[in-house]
């Protein structure tokens, strides 16, 4: 049986918490891939002969290294391809150009979250604290509901013939997700358990 994430609940690393009551933004990283294939969410056709929709079948993807901050605020860089390690390590440096102030930065356990370039330069950044959540617990991470909304509400049923298509279909949904202050909402939870 899981219990919810509560900032204060976990005795792993009591330094990252005291930097967030004192005013440190805490920061949900993650990263998600899109690909040509369509994600199917739901169908409806007149009674007869089954409808068939032709898509193109192909692995070209586009992966997205997405934030969202206690503040507010969505951060986001598309990616052809996976994402490697300098990505993250680029991304991060986007991070601290775009937030103030302290971050603490939680991340899940991927291999690319844990390069030797990354740890050398949160070592050298006064600003930035890096935490792991634990294995296997997609849902402590609350960008994963970012994820959702875009592959299901966004991209639900969309067949993009091209990646320069999906990748127009993205930045609008990041922007939506914007619109909407899916961030704010997400991280209400967190906000709130600062106080």
């Amino acid at each position: 049986m899981s219990r919810p994430f509560r900032l204060g609940s976990s005795t792993r690393s009591p330094s990252w918490k005291k930097k967030v009551e004192q005013g440190a933004t805490l920061v949900f990283l993650d990263e998600s891939g899109f690909s040509l294939k369509p994600t199917v969410t739901r169908t409806w056709a007149v009674r007869g002969p089954t409808p068939i929709i032709t898509a193109k079948a192909s692995w070209d993807k586009l992966s997205t290294l997405g934030a969202i901050t206690t503040t507010g605020q969505f951060l986001q860089q598309t990616h052809p391809g996976a994402i490697r390690g300098p990505q993250v390590l680029a991304f991060c440096r986007h991070l601290l150009r775009h937030v103030k102030g302290e971050l603490v930065v939680l991340m899940d356990n991927a291999r690319i979250h844990k390069t030797k370039a990354l740890r050398a330069f949160v070592e050298q950044q006064s600003r930035l604290t890096v935490e792991y959540l634990p294995p296997y617990a997609p849902e402590l991470n609350p960008i994963e509901r970012v994820w959702a909304y875009v592959k299901g509400s966004v991209l639900g049923n969309f067949c993009p013939k091209t990646v320069g298509e999906l990748k127009g279909r993205l930045n609008a949904a990041w922007q939506r997700v914007r619109y909407i202050q899916l961030p704010q909402r997400l991280t209400r939870p967190y906000r709130a358990s600062q106080t």
